[in-house]
């Protein structure tokens, strides 16, 4: 027996029978209807549909779907033309003309006659061809028996009924992505439409959020090349051993530690920022993508792992974020791993971003008896004469999420268990609030990252108390915001960071 597997189908509606006709033949092909989105007042002819079957039962509905013209698998505008009928006083006119505009699956967006009027013999029409080649052969098919003056063809906005809305939106994301293939915008309308939703039930408006969606995409693509920019802050961690902070413009910071052994970089921001990120390493004589010894990736977030397979060093990870990486789900290993918002969010914002994985990782072994605080010791390594220990989280942000200490260097990664939010600039603050606005939460565990956040704070409040023996403080490496101190119980900047740009071209 075949395993069943989820399908989608973006299903055109001409008319109101459509609906039941299309929902009829998906019955009868075998397939199991687990999604459906229709919603007359936003695009009357447009539907999603997720239906889980075997591959047998997936081909008989896809193949039938095609056959009655129902199932879209492109994403184009429909010619509409205006034009005028000039029509006989012989009964039956109104209905001849219709027939063949229905032979031609032509969409009637407006049909005006009135013999008392103006224009008494006038029938005027404007009409979408599905197929836009067939709209010549429709208007002769009309000519041969009556009169027809064109008035216009557009395919735009100045022929808008209102029901065009995905299509144009296909069109926007389309303009963001650089011109994906249509299999795969239509993919994507269909994953837009269930996390809009899904998020319905929330109290939050499905245009709203299909436009917040684009909104993400818009952001990430004005913030390259010559709009990106960073803030950067450099500290000297010992004689041998220098730390870098890059915060990107949307996402998770990177940071590079460069000593004469070693230059390791702990997250790689998205992959969309690579090149940007490229040059300002050039210009901090950090190197290119060849000059790294290794990567560690916190966690599975593309804000954080996404440019790793841009650089050619080992990447080293968690099972678990590796894991979220292959399934493409954020919540991969926690309760809410099956929840639509955080599958489909992924989904979008590793489009949007660019996700790079690498090909290959080299995973921290799993966890011994060996602890600092609650968090049990993975892995090591060292630069500049300092060792660094790798810490595996509890879960709470994302399962598979480490930390990385280093009492010689008087630094901890929090990754982003612990942020600098306050801190960040407006323009960087509006940007995280996609995220939480899309997935309602960017913990996977909400209750359990607070007892996790606790804990770690624990820690580093010990290696604080530590340091300061010896006039030393902490550094916060915090997955968002500066790298920071601790004061009064608040984070604050442990330097003011330089912003950086691009050379002017």
């Amino acid at each position: 027996m075949s395993q069943d597997r989820n399908e989608f189908f973006v299903i055109r509606i001409p008319d109101t029978g459509s609906l039941l006709d299309a929902v009829r033949i998906i019955a009868s092909s075998g397939l199991t209807i687990t999604r459906c989105h229709f919603n007359r007042s936003l695009d009357p002819v447009t539907a999603f549909f997720s239906v889980s079957g075997d591959e047998k039962a997936c081909a008989r509905g896809t193949g039938a779907l095609i056959k009655d013209g129902y199932l879209q698998t492109t994403v184009t505008y429909p010619e509409n033309v205006r034009f005028t009928v000039i029509v006989p006083e012989i009964p039956g006119t109104l209905h001849r003309i219709l027939t063949i505009l229905n032979e031609y699956n032509a969409e009637i967006s407006s049909l005006s006659f009135d013999n008392r009027g103006r224009y008494p013999d006038a029938l005027h029409i404007m009409l979408r061809v599905l197929r836009p080649d067939r709209t010549e052969d429709l208007i002769r098919a009309i000519e041969t028996e009556y009169r027809v003056l064109i008035d216009g063809y557009d395919c735009g906005d100045s022929c808008d009924d209102g029901s065009l809305f995905y299509v144009r939106y296909a069109a926007r994301v389309s303009e963001i992505l650089d011109g994906l293939e249509d299999p795969f915008i239509l993919e994507l309308l269909h994953q837009f439409s269930h996390i809009a939703q899904q998020l319905t039930e929330y109290g939050k408006e499905y245009q709203d959020v299909l436009e917040q969606i684009l909104l993400n995409g818009k952001r990430l693509k004005e913030t390259t090349g010559q709009g990106f920019y960073s803030d950067v802050q450099i500290f000297s961690l010992a004689e041998h051993l220098t730390l870098y902070c890059f915060q990107l413009p949307g996402g998770g910071s990177v940071f590079v530690i460069d000593a004469p052994d070693e230059r390791v970089m702990i997250d790689t921001g998205y992959g969309i920022y690579h090149e940007d990120v490229l040059r300002m390493f050039a210009r901090y004589g950090l190197g290119g993508a060849d000059d790294f010894t290794r990567i560690i990736l916190t966690h599975g977030d593309t804000d954080h792992s996404g440019a790793a397979g841009f650089f050619n060093a080992p990447v080293y990870t968690h099972e678990g974020t590796w894991e979220i990486i292959k399934t493409n789900n954020r919540a991969w290993g926690a309760a809410s791993q099956d929840l639509v918002l955080e599958q489909v969010y992924t989904v979008m914002i590793n489009l949007f971003a660019r996700m790079t994985p690498p090909p290959l990782v080299n995973l921290f072994p799993p966890a011994g008896e060996l602890k600092r605080g609650e968090f049990p010791v993975l892995s090591t390594f060292t630069a500049g004469g300092c060792t660094f220990e790798i810490l595996e989280g509890h879960g709470g942000h994302q399962h598979g999420l480490v930390y990385i200490v280093c009492r010689d260097a008087g630094v901890i990664f929090t990754s982003d268990t612990i942020l600098n939010l306050k801190h960040l600039s407006p323009e960087r603050s509006e940007y995280n609030n996609f995220a939480v606005y899309l997935v309602t939460t960017v913990n996977v565990d909400p209750d359990l990252v607070k007892s996790e956040r606790k804990a770690l704070v624990g820690l580093a409040e010990e290696m604080d108390r530590e340091l300061r023996a010896s006039g030393r403080r902490l550094l916060y490496c915090c997955g968002h915001g500066p790298v920071s101190v601790m004061e009064n119980g608040e984070l604050v900047p442990a330097i003011k960071p330089v912003v950086y740009h691009h050379p002017q071209n």
